[in-house]
């Protein structure tokens, strides 16, 4: 007997209601960098909502150790994903894929603005290719102090004040998340960084 064939969204469809599921799916049938980036964008965001459901347990945490539970997440829904591999340097995450995709991305603690400045000049300078399928990046902000809504519309100024030659787009107002994008130095290529916040405060009244 024939086994019955499915098209991916059927298989999406069936996957309906788990995210990790339909990530990985999606990413079996991706062959275009456009593609496996939706699904790195997907997968992060996600991830954001999944550990802000257990910010209790998160307390105290190092940025390596929340990064690694992070690279762990993005391993078990399919990505080729690493942590402190060296693209130029101790990378925080790596993600690699198929017709020489590359993802990088830097994460921080929010104790500071010029501490994320310090992580972003990171990324861009040292880390990042800007070659092709290699030019987009991310920003993890990993937020203990309440209104993750105020700090990344206080960070996109403050990154754009010490960075003029980087273009911040206004953050949508259902959204946490906001990107930059700038010209790089190596390349001349545009070089386009997710900026997503995890809201980690633990702080309940009774």
């Amino acid at each position: 007997m024939t086994e019955p064939a499915y098209t991916l969204r059927e298989l999406q469809l069936l996957a309906s209601g788990s995210v990790p599921l339909q990530v990985s799916l999606a990413l079996i049938f991706a062959e275009r960098a456009e593609e496996i980036l939706a699904q790195v964008d997907t997968a992060i965001d996600h991830i954001a909502q999944d550990f802000a459901r257990t910010p209790k347990e998160r307390q105290g945490r190092s940025e390596d150790s929340l990064t690694i539970d992070v690279v762990t997440s993005l391993r078990s829904m399919g990505f080729q994903a690493s942590h402190d591999t060296t693209v130029g340097g101790h990378c925080d995450i790596v993600i690699e894929g198929r017709n020489n995709f590359l993802w990088l991305g830097e994460a921080k603690i929010h104790g500071s603005y010029d501490w994320l400045l310090q992580g972003f000049n990171q990324l861009d300078s040292r880390y990042a290719t800007a070659s092709k399928y290699q030019d987009h990046g991310g920003m993890i902000i990993y937020c203990y102090n309440g209104r993750a809504d105020r700090i990344m519309d206080e960070w996109a100024i403050r990154l754009k004040q010490a960075r003029p030659d980087v273009e911040v787009n206004d953050r949508a107002h259902d959204e946490l998340f906001f990107t930059s994008a700038h010209f790089h130095s190596r390349t001349g290529r545009p070089y386009r960084v997710r900026h997503v916040p995890i809201a980690l405060q633990w702080k309940p009244a009774c």
